[in-house]
């Protein structure tokens, strides 16, 4: 597998773990889990599955200093420090120009910062497995989740039949993309078990990823052969800044994926939890004997419960009291402090567009 290489983007903001995930420290660099931030725990991922050297970190200029500290083992040459956001397809496009300069063989694992994966060994054995695929194939491969429930917040993948020519029924072919379905048709995708949920863990190889980027986004692809041929040169950081300030900013499922007439689909053996929120939290963490989670990014935090149940607590230095509570999220920083049912999760979006309409803007 000298050709494998991993891509993990960290440029999002989280804005529904608002108030520890900010505009400046977004979640993933939050210790939110084991005393480990989601960006620490994806790096360990990639470790067990290709050399330091071959990583390859894409996120905002303004987040340097969270990569470097929870990165140290890559490269400083490795790190793409994108000058604004462009989203996913420019960064995955950018990051494959680099990787092919490198090796034009290359084949590149594409990883989100964000993700709750389990166990990383089933994991790291899949994805070797699904990147042999697609070095036959040539062809772009997704990993998706079998629907445990129907859900309005996620892609779906439209994918039942074995791949031809594969002779594998664990290789299916990934037929359609659907961006994030109305209840209505989630349901219907469910019940159907033909549909899986997109987790954006792509497999690819990188000269196929820029040809793909060539015939549907060639706006975003436009910039990306003068890129190449600067890097490596003096011109190299003129003609990065300047793909950046020219280039639309789409999301690769747009720009690529779902203009796809086929791909590899594989369903993933292992455990996969986008945490876009505090309920996802509260669900990923050892409860007590109430079902409380009591966690803080400074250690657990003081805190009394009298008849509480089933509550997250995430606390600063101050102590904690709660009576007669239950099913609450209960989030304590030092400039600001939120309280809110665990059902209503998603509303702390709400929460901080609120803030902003307001010119709050000093707390996100």
């Amino acid at each position: 597998m000298s050709h494998l290489f991993v891509l993990v983007l960290c440029g999002g903001s989280g804005t529904r773990l608002w108030p520890v995930s900010r505009e400046d420290s977004p979640k993933q660099f939050a210790k939110l889990f084991e005393g480990k931030s989601l960006f620490e725990m994806t790096m360990e991922r990639a470790f067990k599955i290709t050399s330091p050297d071959h990583i390859f970190i894409s996120s905002s200029q303004k987040y340097y200093s969270y990569v470097r500290k929870q990165a140290k083992k890559v490269p400083l040459e490795n790190i793409i420090s994108e000058p604004m956001r462009r989203d996913t397809a420019l960064a995955i496009g950018v990051a494959s120009t680099f990787i092919y300069k490198r090796d034009p063989q290359a084949i590149v694992v594409n990883m989100a910062s964000d993700h709750l994966i389990k166990p990383q060994s089933v994991f790291a054995k899949q994805i070797i497995e699904v990147t042999e695929v697609v070095e036959k194939t040539n062809l772009i491969a997704s990993i998706g989740i079998k629907p445990a429930y129907p859900h309005t917040g996620l892609g779906h993948i439209y994918a039942y039949k074995e791949f031809p020519g594969l002779h594998n029924p664990q290789i299916l072919l990934g037929e359609k993309f659907i961006e994030k379905p109305p209840l209505e048709l989630a349901e219907k995708y469910t019940a159907s078990g033909k549909y899986y949920w997109n987790t954006n863990l792509y497999v690819f190889p990188a000269k196929h990823m820029l040809e793909m980027l060539k015939k549907y986004s060639p706006k975003v692809y436009s910039f990306l052969p003068k890129l190449l041929e600067a890097i490596g040169t003096d011109k190299e950081n003129q003609v990065f800044q300047t793909v950046f300030q020219m280039s639309p900013s789409m999301a690769i499922d747009y720009a690529v994926s779902e203009k796809l007439p086929k791909l590899v689909f594989v369903p993933a053996k292992f455990s996969w939890i986008d945490v876009g929120d505090w309920n996802e939290v509260w669900k990923n963490l050892p409860k007590d004997s109430q079902g409380n989670v009591i966690e803080g990014t400074k250690g657990r935090g003081e805190y009394v419960g009298l008849d509480s149940r089933n509550n997250l607590l995430f606390l600063d230095k101050k102590i904690v009291v709660t009576v007669g509570i239950q099913d609450m999220l209960i989030i304590d920083t030092p400039d600001a402090l939120l309280i809110c049912p665990k059902n209503d999760a998603q509303g702390v979006k709400q929460a901080v567009n609120a803030l902003k309409e307001q010119g709050l803007d000093k707390y996100l």
